[in-house]
């Protein structure tokens, strides 16, 4: 495939190992448009759909990330397994892209600061949460079990998505989220918030008003998130 140019709103994933594979079937499963970029060979070929698109090459290259349109992406996900290499990726992704969504892998602590002054929204280790992860099955194994099943499990069993508000109809600004009725609609639930300023507040009460700088955090299965989408997005006159 040679359109990577036409792409747009798509997702760059920089190395396609355990953890760059595991984003980007999760990714599909959503819907969402990729750009797999990897120096491995054997994977010319793996990505025909018209979702998935693979360019062979180094991603600390700024021609690589150039060809995968990073300048229209909306995201990028890096997850090479050395830390200067993912330094260097935001680095680039941020200065071509000021807009861009970026998470990045790390594999020490002290990466974690570095890579969020490069330009990284987000930064993850997934050898902490994996030891976390572990020592909580042994603590409070039904717990995680239940997380596991909500978060991990298909599109079309429960997610947990979340809405901005600036996306939801001007009607349902300032309504609290008792008046909004989501829940007897659509069966779906609002479990957090998050708030303009940026606080998180978990199972908001049903008197808090929303304002459109915030985001709900909304469980329910896909059924039921179509139903909320119709509702916050139905185009009726006020």
């Amino acid at each position: 495939m040679n359109n990577y140019n036409q792409r747009n709103n798509h997702i760059i994933i920089c190395g396609y190992g355990r953890n760059g594979k595991q984003a980007a079937n999760n990714l599909l499963e959503h819907g969402e448009s990729l750009v797999i970029i990897d120096k491995e060979e054997s994977l010319n070929g793996k990505f025909q759909g018209d979702n998935s698109h693979f360019i062979q090459g180094d991603a600390t290259e700024d021609d690589t990330l150039i060809l995968a349109n990073i300048k229209k992406a909306k995201a990028l996900i890096t997850t090479l397994p050395i830390d200067s290499d993912n330094l260097y990726v935001v680095l680039t992704a941020r200065q071509i892209n000021s807009s861009i969504k970026i998470v990045s892998r790390a594999s020490n602590i002290s990466s974690n600061s570095k890579l969020k002054k490069a330009g990284a929204n987000f930064v993850v280790m997934p050898d902490l949460i994996g030891g976390r992860h572990m020592a909580k099955l042994v603590a409070q194994p039904d717990i995680v079990e239940f997380l596991d099943k909500m978060l991990l499990q298909s599109k079309d069993d429960v997610n947990l998505e979340e809405f901005s508000c600036e996306n939801i109809l001007k009607k349902f600004i300032n309504k609290t989220i008792g008046e909004l009725g989501i829940r007897n609609v659509s069966g779906a639930n609002i479990v957090g918030i998050k708030t303009g300023v940026g606080n998180f507040i978990f199972n908001p009460s049903h008197k808090m008003k929303l304002s459109k700088k915030d985001k709900i955090f909304v469980l329910g299965t896909n059924n039921q998130l179509k139903m909320l989408i119709n509702l916050l997005s139905e185009k009726k006159n006020d």
